[in-house]
């Protein structure tokens, strides 16, 4: 099977959501999105169209995952990949167009929040990829922070 990435859109959002509720850790309801979030897919749509990005994964027309991130704070959003697909590099792959993408935005540094429990795939997930746990927590949720590579901190300005 081929994988491809892209943008999204709008008009994937059904399909984000749908894979959304559907994933075994850090399970959650569309109604949780909504009252302890404030995601719904209008909300959703209107913050792609200021400062929210995404990218997904697809596999024959299904959605199978999809990570999104926020330019205006450097956070990486959500990271999701659809139950039975996980472990094949779909994650990585669009966390790193996250990451890649707020580091364009101007961000030396980027955060995201994660379960804190060491029995979560997610724990060992982030640290692997350098990410840096802070101490701090929102919620029951741990910050995570990483710093753009050196080479991307150093950029050259094209006047040179």
């Amino acid at each position: 099977m081929t994988f491809s990435f892209r943008e999204m859109r709008a008009s994937d959002l059904p399909a984000v959501f749908e894979l959304r509720v559907s994933t075994r850790e850090n399970a959650v309801t569309m109604e949780e999105l909504e009252e302890d979030y404030g995601i719904t897919p209008t909300s959703l749509a209107e913050a792609m169209a200021a400062d929210v990005k995404g990218w997904l994964c697809e596999e024959e027309g299904l959605v199978i995952g999809f990570a999104m991130g926020d330019r205006s704070n450097g956070e990486v959003q959500v990271v999701a990949v659809r139950p039975g697909h996980e472990n094949r590099g779909i994650g990585k792959r669009l966390l790193g167009l996250v990451q890649t993408w707020l580091y364009e935005q101007g961000h030396q540094e980027i955060w995201l929040l994660s379960n804190p429990d060491s029995g979560v795939r997610a724990h060992g997930f982030y640290r692997k990829l350098g990410w840096q746990p802070t101490g701090e927590r929102q919620g029951y949720d741990e910050v995570l922070r990483r710093k753009a590579a050196p080479e991307a901190q150093a950029a050259p300005s094209g006047d040179e």
